[in-house]
């Protein structure tokens, strides 16, 4: 059904060789078959006044079992998060990915991308993306709906009382953030096999020496309902390699984005 998905390389799509300066273009992360949800968001994001793209979400329920197989190391995520991923989970990843792509195919320099149940201000929300592409040599992720405290720092004003600032301790959530083509690509390069929930994949910005940044206070709020991701009962292992393995990577993660980001905010300082 989706071997479209699983056939293809790198070079199977194109890239636009070139960009319209400071254009931005909004993608919609949408299931078919949630009509609901994309009844209830479109008002908004229409409003903000960005030429608007829906992006038919991959359904992580329609995968086959080899499908899933393909694209996601069953036992690298488990090792990680002491689970196997749920069928939303991959099928959130490899929307993601498609938004990315066409994104790419695009002639927009930035990226507005939207999970399908988000509620925000339309025009805070327009201006805070206008001021970031302002300023944009400061991020090249702009992450707008952001969950953990993630112990922000505060790096420049953006509008009214909204600031940019990097995060010293791990954050997730990918309902709606900014990003430039130089961080979509990377993200792309390792984006196979998936072994994380894409929310946590694109914030770790130190795998792709980018700069993920968010906005606070926080201006964008996923509360639309219940999860299609987090829709199957999950099993938690808990035997003691599998402990240690989920204490590595939650310590290399910590440690290292803390280290990470400390070296982006002092440099900010200085320049």
């Amino acid at each position: 059904m989706f071997d479209f998905l699983f056939n293809k390389s790198r070079s199977d799509f194109k890239i636009h060789a070139g960009f319209a300066p400071n254009s931005v273009g909004a993608f919609l992360v949408n299931l078919d078959r949630a009509t609901e949800r994309l009844e209830f968001v479109k008002p908004n994001i229409d409003q903000l006044g960005f030429p608007v793209e829906r992006i038919s979400a991959i359904d992580g329920k329609q995968l086959s079992e080899e499908e899933l197989h393909k694209v996601c190391d069953y036992k690298k995520f488990k090792s990680y998060f002491k689970m196997l991923p749920e069928r939303g989970t991959i099928g959130c990843s490899l929307s993601h990915e498609k938004a990315l792509e066409r994104f790419l195919e695009s002639e927009y320099e930035f990226a507005l991308i939207f999970e399908d149940d988000v509620t925000f201000n339309p025009h805070e929300l327009r201006e805070c993306v206008n001021r970031a592409i302002e300023k944009k040599d400061l991020w090249d992720i702009l992450n707008f709906e952001t969950f953990h405290d993630g112990f922000p720092f505060k790096i420049e004003d953006l509008y009214e009382d909204k600031h940019m600032s990097l995060y010293f301790t791990p954050i997730t959530h990918a309902g709606c953030y900014l990003i430039n083509r130089y961080a979509a690509k990377k993200l792309l390069e390792k984006f196979y096999p998936i072994i994380m929930p894409f929310d946590h994949y694109f914030a770790a910005s130190w795998e792709f020496d980018i700069k993920f940044v968010g906005v606070e206070p926080r201006v964008v709020k996923q509360n639309f309902g219940s999860s299609q991701i987090k829709s199957e009962t999950t099993k938690k292992f808990n035997d003691k390699k599998i402990k240690l393995s989920n204490t590595v990577f939650n310590t290399r993660r910590v440690v290292v984005g803390f280290v990470y980001n400390l070296y982006l905010f002092i440099k900010n300082l200085i320049n």
